[in-house]
């Protein structure tokens, strides 16, 4: 990385936040540290939920499952209109290489000291989950070079990535199956999502290659390491997560549900709104649009999601969506149609109270890009039991009824054919499942939004009905119709220490946020 990120956030990551807690004015602070894997883990962990959740709050804004206020010069509500304003997303690449990867470098290096193999194994996968995440967000990352000490480093693009952490999959799970050495710490002592489930690290770990794999949707069919390969990604979910039981889900690390804190309570101040898209999926509203998308028929996980208005006329209906078309002049931050998406007395939301689960993977989303995969195979039988077992899991793991999801998957709002279901239909129930998940934006670029063939926004043809670029959208970057946000603009530690390397790369262009990254380019 460079001054910043390496020079300080090393520094900070390493060798304040990740073991040593306590001052001991005995141990010179300039002699190495003992510290073992299982007390690097949890840390590690929660790192990398920071990470992922900060990302997906960010990338659920660029999707319009949330909205913002108009805040004029406010670097969120600017954001939305795709305008990155310093430090909107920064946070996603200083959490990764400050304080998550530096870290997990760290932990297999004592694990390989004690031969803790599981560790060793933990650590490769979260690696690959990182990084595969972060240059999805921005096209290039600096990989061989990211925590080596280099502060002007070289980028990789993410097709060198995607070489890199497709094997470092296979090499996870080859570690974890291994023994431990004799002075080993068993995983269950630092393993705060699985309680050291070795079997369920290697669902993981399969999961991951899958979701990883299933991105190269765009590139050439094939069985080569960089090929869209149905069969194998089918294969990788067989082994992978089998039931909600298996999810990674990350609580916190206090075993007192009153001290966790959320990544999603956290991020998502008052300031955050319902979309307006994301609420019409939900009810069934999508203006304009026919078939399912305003069947009228509200999904069942509305009540779940959705806060309801508290005081006002409008008292116990739900808020009302924030539309991309008025935000430059309405609603006012006091209007209280507009209801605050984190968790409240009066609004208990599944994803955003105070002890809610943050999913590094779930049970549905293997479901949905099994789904996925079978569609694109032409095997509508096999995709659509997939898309209904999607579904169901995911009102399952929210705490829907079986009365209630019953009647939803019986009703018109859901395929109920094989002549019937669509890409879309997948998609958009999947937009659904992971609600603050980064994996829906690079889901959206990959179907190319509602994107018809002239590059423009095209409902009877598009993936994501009713998603259409924001009236207010920052021209500057984006002046033409056809002209949709593929990837994040390079962290501005980047820009600042390190110009000379990322203005080869084309940062600093109008047009960069519209360069596909390598997996959106079609072969």
């Amino acid at each position: 990385m460079k001054k910043i990120t390496i020079i300080l956030l090393f520094f900070l990551g390493v060798f304040i936040t990740s073991c040593e807690y306590d001052l001991d004015i005995n141990n010179s602070p300039n002699a190495t540290q003992e510290c073992g894997p299982d007390l690097r883990l949890p840390y590690v962990l929660t790192e990398t939920v920071d990470f992922y959740g900060s990302h997906g709050t960010r990338a659920s804004t660029l999707c319009q499952q949330v909205g913002y206020v108009y805040r004029p010069g406010y670097r969120y509500y600017m954001f939305q209109n795709w305008q990155f304003a310093n430090n909107a997303d920064a946070w996603v690449w200083q959490c990764w290489y400050g304080y998550a990867w530096v870290n997990i470098e760290e932990m297999m290096k004592d694990a390989e000291d004690v031969d803790a193999w599981h560790y060793i194994g933990v650590g490769k996968i979260l690696k690959a989950f990182g990084c595969g995440t972060l240059v999805d967000a921005y096209g290039y990352i600096a990989y061989q070079d990211g925590i080596a000490g280099n502060i002007q480093p070289d980028y990789d693009d993410a097709e060198y990535v995607y070489s890199q952490i497709l094997p470092l999959c296979d090499e996870a799970i080859e570690d974890l199956k291994k023994a431990q050495g004799d002075n080993a710490p068993d995983l269950s002592k630092g393993d705060i999502m699985f309680n050291g489930d070795i079997s369920k690290w290697i669902k993981f770990a399969y999961g991951v290659k899958a979701r990883f794999m299933s991105h190269l949707s765009k590139k050439s069919e094939g069985t080569g390491l960089l090929d869209y390969n149905p069969g194998e990604i089918l294969s990788l979910l067989d082994k992978s997560l089998q039931s909600n039981d298996d999810d990674a889900a990350y609580y916190g690390e206090e075993s007192d549900i009153s001290s966790r804190r959320c990544i999603q309570y956290g991020n998502l101040a008052s300031t955050y709104k319902p979309g307006k898209l994301w609420k019409s999926y939900l009810l069934n509203t999508v203006e304009g649009e026919g078939e399912s998308w305003n069947s009228g028929i509200e999904d069942p996980r509305a009540e779940y999601l959705i806060p309801k208005i508290v005081e006002g006329s409008n008292a116990g209906q739900y808020s009302f969506g924030l539309d991309l078309d008025s935000t430059n002049t309405s609603p006012a931050i006091s209007d209280v149609n507009y209801v605050g998406l984190r968790s409240t007395d009066d609004n208990k939301l599944f994803y955003t109270q105070q002890a809610s689960p943050y999913f590094l993977l779930s049970y549905s989303e293997v479901k949905f890009i099994e789904a996925e995969v079978y569609f694109r195979k032409g095997d509508k039988a096999n995709a659509l039991t997939a898309y209904y077992e999607a579904i169901q899991a995911n009102m399952d793991k929210i705490g829907v009824s079986s009365t209630a999801s019953t009647t939803f998957l019986a009703s018109e709002a859901v395929a109920q054919t094989t002549s019937e279901l669509t890409l879309s239909h997948i998609m958009i129930q999947k937009y659904l499942a992971l609600t603050y998940s980064p994996e829906v934006w690079t889901d959206m670029r990959r179907c190319d939004y509602c994107i018809g063939a002239n590059g423009t926004y095209d409902a009877e043809a598009g993936i994501y009905k009713g998603f259409d670029r924001p009236k207010y959208v920052y021209e500057t970057a984006f002046p033409q119709d056809d002209d949709y946000i593929r990837r994040y603009q390079m962290a501005y530690y980047e820009r600042y220490y390190n110009a000379s390397k990322v203005t080869e790369l084309g940062v600093f262009d109008n047009d960069y946020m519209t360069r596909p990254v390598w997996w959106d380019i079609q072969d």
